[in-house]
């Protein structure tokens, strides 16, 4: 895994520095500590750092071809790329090296800009083409690895981080405030937008071209199924899943350094630890965390899954004071401010991870294949809610709004949407309502990105089951994978992600969605392929998602609790949100009146990462 950058001037007879080249690329040492380089064309710059994985001896970068009128930077891992090197070999093609970055620039001389479609893997690649002075731009099938972009008066630039980009001085470090509304609804900003003004991201599965000063962009790949499985049983799904995520693992154990995974103790990972596991016939090393509070701590789970396998298990646990130390320096390696919680328990883990591996796997991806989510049932139990006497209805929602599992609040508020409306909000973490009576000064000019992707299911005339599932894939998923990228990224691990082989997602958008919630039953069919490899204790177990004990943290009087109360200090009274109403919040929450923690984390978030980045 690594960081790549880069700067095209408008100007043809501006020269590009490596001074210019170097700032942006060393910002993102941590991406990369093993190796960096850079490449130098008149007004193009392109930089890059190493963390080596695969043919640590020749695999540097920037990499060119024999004739060096193709230069390539590249961030990912091709799985297939050793097929394809044979391939290419076979048409007459000469490597120099083992490396999997030599494949991409030899299939982009022969396919041109179909080369993604080739491709099976997680990456970010860009290739400067001296030949007709263009820049290719390509971002895998999942947008597992970020690629971002922006485009000035003056120069195009490009970085696996956001920081890099701002680094470069081109652009200024300001807030996107027409995206504020959805951030505070959903925590993450969707499709190709981001919290930066002026800065976007390429989005996943597409690939985009600049030349002479124009932008063209392309999508080589959609999740959207072309055709259903119509016929296909479930005994013969779950059988042919099976051998899909199989064939999947073995392709990403591919690796020149050590190799662990990440299990929690859920069934998603614990499945990819056992088929890891199995396949490399001797213990591995696995790594889970946890917290001090019992109702919050799984790490048994990981423990069963551990003794089973024989694997040379290891924990960190994570405390309220230690989590709020990090969370600054986190939302400085996450560009924006943080989605989930949870993400500093991957940082956590990510960090004991790097004292024994530098490549994990990870279990991330199923959820939003095969229904994994009990709030894909909020459409259906809404409607049952919307029966019941508005009596009874109000005062069921009065006593959820002490509770800190939001779900009860987030069913009476669906009771009242239409179908597409509860389909689009369903990943939402506060009230669009409440929001805009919280944040008077903004506009909701809506979600434009999300209305597509929820119109396009639409049109396919889907059920609610699987609208959901390709909604979240291309805006939620999206998210949690830069959590994953970023957090690991920044203890320098590689994470990979077995269950989002686009072969399984493409399989798994096909099939009928009750293959995937059978009744109240979630992610069916995976659990049925983890009969065979794990025990019923894992496979039956409740959902948890990976919670932290914020609503609590922030009632004591140290970690979250003191943040807090440093804020409320620090908020201006005429700030986004007006102080006197935070410190209103603050304190129903410690008083445990309501729980505000939703509002609190993202109001937290969006305060810290205006001052860590001076925006």
């Amino acid at each position: 895994m690594c960081g790549i950058v880069g700067i095209v001037y408008s100007d043809n007879s501006r020269k590009v520095t490596e001074v210019e080249v170097t700032s942006m690329r060393d910002l993102l040492v941590h991406r990369g500590p093993d190796d960096q380089g850079f490449f130098v064309d008149e007004n193009v710059g392109i930089g890059h750092r190493r963390l080596s994985i695969i043919d640590l001896n020749t695999g540097h970068q920037p990499m060119t071809n024999e004739d060096e009128s193709l230069w390539i930077v590249f961030n990912g891992e091709i799985y297939n790329f050793q097929e394809l090197r044979e391939n290419l070999i076979q048409r007459g093609h000469v490597f120099r090296t083992r490396s999997d970055t030599e494949v991409i620039l030899h299939l982009y001389k022969e396919r041109g800009e179909n080369c993604p479609v080739e491709l099976n893997g997680i990456f970010a690649f860009v290739i400067w083409d001296k030949r007709n002075r263009s820049l290719f731009l390509a971002r895998d099938h999942m947008g597992i690895k970020p690629l971002y972009y922006a485009m000035t008066m003056e120069a195009f630039l490009f970085s696996s981080e956001i920081k890099s980009i701002v680094r470069s001085g081109h652009i200024e470090a300001r807030c996107n405030e027409e995206v504020i509304p959805e951030y505070f609804v959903f925590r993450h900003v969707s499709g190709e937008n981001t919290l930066f003004k002026g800065v976007k991201s390429l989005l996943p599965g597409h690939s985009m071209v600049l030349k002479d000063g124009a932008i063209r962009m392309n999508e080589y790949w959609s999740p959207f199924p072309k055709e259903a499985e119509k016929n296909i049983s479930f005994e013969t799904a779950a059988e042919e899943l099976s051998w899909l995520i199989k064939d999947s693992v073995k392709k990403q154990m591919i690796s020149d350094v050590p190799l662990g995974t990440f299990c929690s103790g859920g069934v998603d990972s614990s499945l990819v630890t056992a088929v890891a596991t199995r396949l490399m016939n001797k213990p591995i090393n696995t790594f889970s965390v946890g917290f001090y509070e019992d109702g919050y701590d799984e790490t048994s789970y990981a423990q069963l899954v551990s003794k089973q396998y024989g694997t040379n298990h290891h924990e960190v646990k994570v405390s309220n004071q230690e989590f709020a130390d990090l969370l600054p320096q986190m939302i400085w390696h996450n560009d924006e401010p943080l989605n989930f919680a949870n993400s500093i328990q991957i940082y956590a883990i990510s960090k004991l991870a790097k004292e024994h591996v530098t490549v994990v796997l990870t279990g991330e991806g199923a959820d939003e294949l095969f229904g994994g989510y009990p709030r894909y049932l909020l459409p259906r139990v809404s409607g049952w809610f919307r029966t019941i006497p508005s009596f009874l209805r109000n005062g069921i929602l009065r006593g959820g709004g002490l509770l800190e599992d939001h779900r009860l609040e987030k069913i009476g508020r669906f009771s009242n949407y239409s179908l597409d409306e509860a389909i689009l909000y369903n990943s939402s973490f506060l009230d669009k309502d409440f929001i805009q009576e919280v944040l008077p000064s903004c506009s909701f000019n809506g979600f434009p990105y999300r209305q597509d992707n929820l119109l396009k299911g639409k049109s396919l005339s889907m059920g609610s089951i699987n609208r959901l599932s390709l909604l979240d894939q291309q805006n939620y998923l999206v998210s949690i994978l830069m959590r994953q990228d970023k957090m690991s990224m920044a203890a320098s691990i590689e994470s990979r992600v077995p269950l989002l082989d686009y072969r399984i997602v493409e399989f798994a958008n096909r099939l009928p969605s009750s293959y995937k919630i059978n009744r109240f039953r979630t992610k069916f069919i995976i659990k049925k392929v983890a009969e065979s490899y794990l025990p019923g204790t894992i496979i039956n177990r409740n959902k948890s998602g990976f919670g932290v004990p914020l609503a609590q943290w922030f009632r004591e009087q140290k970690g979250m609790g003191s943040l807090l109360e440093e804020i409320s200090v620090e908020f201006k009274k005429e700030d986004l949100i007006k102080k006197d109403r935070f410190i209103k919040f603050v304190s129903e929450h410690k008083t445990g009146k309501v729980d505000h923690s939703e509002l609190l984390w993202t109001s937290l978030n969006f305060y810290l990462w205006r001052k860590v980045f001076s925006v």
